[in-house]
Order: structure tokens, then sequence, then C-alpha cells
């Protein structure tokens, strides 16, 4: 194998993530790199998902090739599928259990014979990608490369049997990427060598329609917005409560929510005790090419997250102008520079919450200092997505070199 092939290099993504069609938000980040490297012109990228009810087995989209390896019968496949994710999906449906040893087996036969035709193998998220990706490196000797988006590392500290599994897929691999400081972190916590873990962050677009601040009317009501999951670490209650602490202290505010997930019955319920409900909206998921237009229309964007790996809608939100305000947890501090690109606010706390709401409801020159400061980031870190693919390409290509030395 020749660290640079005269040819397109061949990458192979497995991921438990992907959307199933265009309008599918689950997982579009992965969609987005695996397009961005594709129009770099040299690299060929196969990505491997799981089945899906809804999905044909193997389709061509923005010049991806996606194959999908089927775990259960086709109609039954559930355990990766809808917009909430394995883990959410299993808390409302445990027996979903039963699919998960053959969700795993299938990827990892469809890894290994898709690996036969692969310079690099890429697996998003550590477990059960990793899993599948390091039977492929094992049997046909193609480095590895993973890449932890932040829940799979989280979820280790949970628990000795994925702290154990994420270490044995850390270890074989050739390079590990987290998307963030904090996600290097943990690979570093795992043992990994630091020479083989790097930061390579994913980005964003930004030819979007905002490239200023959004402007609003003065007697308009204050429009935050929520664009994600509707689970239990996205905390969104938090949101609502803090919705109505504003409603309390007399400011207009409205509270538009978009995504869909386990929780939305529990914050429906919350925001008709609270009596919220005439100021607060959900619109459910919506395609993620009308999320730049969308966001047009938000005064400010909050994520109350407990647990990120960056939190990439940050970054969508900056990118249209739009102020932020996120949870201070490890990954998006990274990005949300308090009073400069964002505002924070401790984890769960809904009157602080309110209170940096309030701030950027009362402070047109900190909403415009902070829209400002959110577009320089992105032009400073190179957070676009043509960025992340080049530095994705630059380890892929080192990956290959170091496979070729003698050791």
């Amino acid at each position: 194998m020749s660290a640079l092939p005269d040819r397109p290099l061949r990458v192979l993504f497995v991921t438990t993530a992907y959307p199933a069609n265009v309008a599918d938000p689950r997982g579009t980040f992965v969609h987005a790199l695996a397009r961005a490297l594709v129009r770099l012109g040299d690299v060929r990228v196969t990505v491997l998902a799981p089945g899906a009810p809804d999905a044909p087995a193997s389709e061509r989209r923005d010049g991806v090739e996606i194959r999908r390896a089927r775990y259960w019968t086709r109609r039954g496949q559930a355990l990766a599928v809808g917009h909430h994710g394995i883990v959410p999906n299993l808390r409302r449906r445990p027996w979903l259990a039963l699919q998960v040893p053959a969700l795993v087996a299938a990827l990892t036969r469809e890894a290994v014979r898709l690996a036969g035709d692969a310079d690099v193998v890429h697996a998003h998220w550590v477990y059960p990608g990793g899993l599948a990706g390091l039977a492929a490196r094992r049997r046909r000797g193609v480095p590895l490369v993973v890449t932890s988006h932040g829940t799979d590392l989280n979820l280790t500290m949970r628990s000795r049997l994925l702290r154990w599994l994420a270490r044995r897929v850390a270890l074989g691999a050739d390079a590990c990427l987290g998307v963030s400081h904090a996600m290097v972190e943990r690979f570093l916590a795992l043992g990994v060598p630091a020479e083989r873990v790097r930061y390579v962050p994913l980005g964003v677009q930004t030819t979007g329609p905002a490239d200023t601040a959004p402007a609003r009317a003065d007697d308009a009501a204050f429009a935050v917005w929520y664009v994600g999951g509707l689970t239990r670490n996205k905390s969104v209650e938090t949101l609502v409560r803090a919705h109505a602490e504003l409603a309390r202290r007399g400011r207009r505010t409205t509270l538009t929510v978009v995504g869909s997930g386990p929780e939305e019955p529990a914050l429906r319920a919350l925001v008709a005790e609270l009596g919220a409900g005439d100021a607060v909206r959900f619109l459910g998921p919506k395609p993620p090419a009308e999320i730049p237009g969308l966001l047009a229309g938000a005064d400010a964007l909050v994520l109350p997250s407990r647990a990120e790996g960056r939190g990439l809608v940050l970054l969508e939100a900056m990118a249209a102008g739009v102020p932020v305000v996120a949870s201070d947890i490890p990954g998006p501090r990274e990005i949300v520079l308090e009073g400069e690109t964002g505002l924070r606010f401790p984890v769960g706390d809904a009157l602080r919450l309110a209170d940096a709401v309030e701030r950027l409801l009362s402070d047109a020159a900190l909403r415009a200092r902070l829209a400002s400061g959110g577009r320089a980031l992105i032009a400073r870190e190179g957070l676009t997505t043509d960025a992340s693919a080049a530095r994705h390409l630059a380890v892929y290509r080192a990956v290959l070199a170091d496979a070729q030395r003698p050791h």
C-alpha cells in the first residue's frame, strides 16, 4: 500500500448516526464531512451505517457512497433510527437491547468486507462503530482512525464496561480524534499515547443567509430558540423554566423548540404547568438545510445540555450571526467565550440562564458584540466544514505514511 496513492484516497466511514434522507437531522455532521472530503477532489468516501426501515440498502448522495448494514428484520430495525439516538432509544424501549449484539455484528461484518477496498477506516464514535472498525483493521490491515463526538466518551464515566470497550478500541486505533480539547483529554485518560491523539474539530458552512446580527423591533418579544434533540441530557427543561422565570420578571420572550425526542411529552406538560403555553412553540424536527434560515429569526440560541462533545449548533448559530448562551460544561466552553462569543451559565440553573437571556434582551450592543465575536472565532480557528475536511485528510495521509514505516 502506498502512503500517497496516485488515485483518489479511499476512506470508509463507519457510523451509527447518519441521515436516512435529506430531511433527517441525525448525524448530518458526518455526512457534511464526507461531502466536504469528496469536494476536495482526491478522496472517495463510502459510509457504512445501520439499516433503517425507510432507507435503501445502498445509495449515492452528494458524491458519497452509502451502505447500510441490515441487523434485524427490515421493518424492525429500531435501535439506531429516529432523531433520538441509541441511548435514548434504549431508555424508551429497553427491549431494544436485544438488537445491540446484532447491530455490532452486522456493522463488523460489513466493515471487514468494505475495508478490503479502503485505504483508511474512520469510525465515528468509539463504540459500536469503533468496534467494527477495529475488527476491520485487524482483518484487513487498514489503518483505523476513531473520532469521539462526545456521547461515547462522556458515557464511559458512568460504566466500567463502556470504559473497557472504549479503551480497547482507542488503544487499537492508529489515531484518535477529539472534536474538542475535552474529548482529547478523555482519550489521554484512557491511556492512549499523546502522539496518537489529535484535536480535529468539525465545522459549519459559513455561506448562510445572515452575515450580521439579526435586527429586531424594539417592541417585539425577544425570540429565544433551541435546536436539538429532546433528550434528558439536553436539559431543555432548564430552558423552559428559565423562560417562565423571565415571564415572571415581566420580560416579553418567546421560546421556539426545534427537534423531537422522548422528553417532548414531559416538556409540553411542564409548559402547561408553568402557564407558558402561549409563548412556547414546538416545531418538531426540521431538515438540516432549513436550520440556517430558521435561525435568522432568532434573537438568541440556547444550548442547556448537561454534556456535549462540542455543540455544533452553537457554531451554526454563530455563523448565522445569532448570539448564543450555553451551559458551562467541557466542549461548549471552548467556543462560548464569556462576553466575547457568547454567555454561559451553570448547568441546570434556570435562574442563572434567565439572567443571561435578560442581559442579551436588555443590551443591543452586547448582542452585536457577541454576534461579531462568534463569526470571528469561526474565521480565526478555521471552524468551517472545508477546513475540517482538510484537517481530516492530513490525518489520513499521516496514518498511511506511518503504516508504511518499519516498526
